[in-house]
């Protein structure tokens, strides 16, 4: 079985692709096979892969008006020991995602309407959770902060007091938008050094929680 990874929220904007490259990307520097699932309409995530210069593959596997179990057997489809899937910000395709994935991944910036948003992502989790036995894990992500700055102090405030994990901050920088124009990983690009340090940190994270569902499924 592949480690199903869902980078979702209810809201746009709150950079899921971005996350979803640099998480697939890391992960293939360590060594896993993994491939990325876009399946927002809009194809962001394959717009990056166009130029080539990713060591994944995108496949554009978007919900559209298809049966969910027809695009669920699709993702099961794909060839790799880690699947990445950038989530569109729907209902749907939200449990969709969520209900396929061993771990979603809820990326949200310093905004009252993307707190509202995850409120609602998390509603849709839990429900999942119910049917599915306490799964999928859950990681929520400080996405282009500034922890200098007091909203970005109380961002921090705010989703640990949600209960779940929550991951480092990553920054508002320059080299993802960079990478993105490239068609790259942000650890390639020119003073991407932090960026690329901020992924490898929330990456850890990840990995450590997959690992937790490993060792509990074997249990």
């Amino acid at each position: 079985m592949s480690d199903i990874i869902a980078v979702a929220q209810r809201k746009g904007g709150v950079g899921k692709t971005t996350l979803s490259i640099s998480l697939a990307a890391e992960l293939r520097r360590r060594g896993r096979n993994v491939a990325l699932v876009d399946s927002d309409p809009q194809a962001s995530a394959c717009h990056w892969a166009q130029l080539g210069n990713l060591e994944f593959p995108v496949y554009e596997l978007a919900l559209a008006d298809q049966a969910v179990p027809t695009w669920v057997r699709d993702v099961r489809t794909v060839s790799a020991d880690c699947v990445v899937i950038d989530t569109a910000p729907s209902d749907r395709a939200l449990g969709a995602s969520i209900a396929l994935a061993n771990l979603v991944v809820v990326p949200c910036t310093p905004s009252s309407l993307d707190l509202d948003a995850t409120m609602r992502t998390l509603e849709i989790i839990d429900a999942v959770r119910i049917r599915r036995g306490g799964y999928p894990n859950m990681i929520l992500v400080p996405n282009r902060v500034d922890v200098r700055t007091l909203e970005g102090r109380q961002l921090l405030e705010e989703l640990v007091a949600f209960g779940e994990a929550v991951s480092p901050t990553i920054g508002d920088r320059a080299p993802f938008v960079r990478a993105a124009s490239t068609g790259r990983y942000v650890a390639e690009e020119r003073g991407g050094a932090a960026a690329h340090r901020e992924i490898e940190r929330l990456c850890d994270v990840v990995e450590k929680s997959l690992a937790t569902i490993s060792r509990e499924v074997r249990t």
